[in-house]
């Protein structure tokens, strides 16, 4: 089946998860208001005794900053933990939904319940964990030591540059090749975690294994899928920014409306989140016929 009719059949199932998607939304809003919440009384606390409180809606005024930084210096060390465990909760919490996403879209022609959703994330998500886990070192390795020769053959060739456009081009190219591995390797670990969740008994690294063969075989085409869901979420983005960028802004009832087109677009990342999935879920199902008659 071409690319075009496993990206269709991937929209239409994408489609029919609405429901999927607006649980996957409510939960990170919550998420975030819990996170912002502690910031946010601490400077609603410290606004009215600010240089430039009667200034805070309409922008960020210099003042205004400096004094908060002022106030705040002795607790940055606080702050910044306070983030990191943040943003470590924030990816446990990625690793979680997952399992429901992934599980929910591999049932065939239904609409899983919260409860069938909820015991989907928790079904896989230890194996999900370690499969995290061990994707850092991958990281690690392909784009820190991959992408540095990378950067490093690019200084070479742009260092006798006569006008800045080499070293732009080479930037340019240097960032490419940043998000091409970037990519490939999470077009990888979403085929190990949907194979994780189909198998559902198979361990970790035997099921990477797998995967790694399954798939890069016909690598050109998985590659070629993952491009296509790629481009819808840029379509989005694209979007997103420039309704953004004509929102007027300044007052309470604009800043409302600048919120609420945020929280479609967060909405639509949740689509084009699920569309990753149901796209390689199509072609996981159109490999495994082959592999299974063999």
């Amino acid at each position: 089946m071409s690319n075009l009719k496993l990206f269709s059949k991937a929209l239409g199932t994408t489609a029919r998860q609405g429901r999927l998607a607006l649980r996957l939304w409510a939960i990170n809003l919550l998420f975030s208001l819990l996170v912002a919440a502690p910031f946010a009384v601490a400077i609603q606390g410290q606004a009215s005794h600010s240089l430039a409180a009667d200034s805070l809606l309409s922008r960020m005024d210099v003042d205004w900053m400096t004094d908060l930084g002022t106030r705040f210096q002795g607790a940055a060390p606080l702050v910044m933990g306070l983030l990191l465990a943040a943003l470590l909760l924030y990816l446990l919490l990625a690793v979680f939904l997952n399992g429901g996403v992934i599980g929910g879209l591999l049932r065939p022609g239904a609409r899983p319940t919260l409860a069938e959703f909820f015991h989907d994330c928790g079904l896989h998500f230890w194996r999900f964990l370690r499969l995290f886990l061990l994707s850092i070192p991958v990281y690690l390795l392909f784009v820190g030591l991959l992408h540095g020769l990378v950067a490093r053959l690019l200084r070479a060739l742009t260092r006798q540059a006569a006008t800045e456009w080499p070293v732009v081009a080479a930037s340019v190219l240097r960032l490419l090749a940043l998000l091409l591995l970037l990519g490939i390797i999470s077009m990888f670990l979403d085929y190990i975690k949907i194979g994780l969740a189909a198998g559902k008994r198979r361990g970790v690294l035997k099921e990477t294994g797998r995967m790694l063969k399954l798939v890069g075989r016909r690598f050109l085409k998985a590659w070629g899928l993952h491009l296509l869901a790629g481009l819808a979420f840029v379509a989005l983005t694209l979007l997103y920014l420039e309704v953004a960028r004509v929102l007027p802004k300044g007052t309470p009832p604009l800043l409302l409306a600048v919120f609420l087109w945020q929280q479609f677009y967060v909405l639509g990342r949740q689509f084009s989140k699920m569309l990753f999935f149901a796209s390689e879920i199509e072609l996981y199902k159109e490999l495994q016929e082959p592999a299974q008659t063999t």
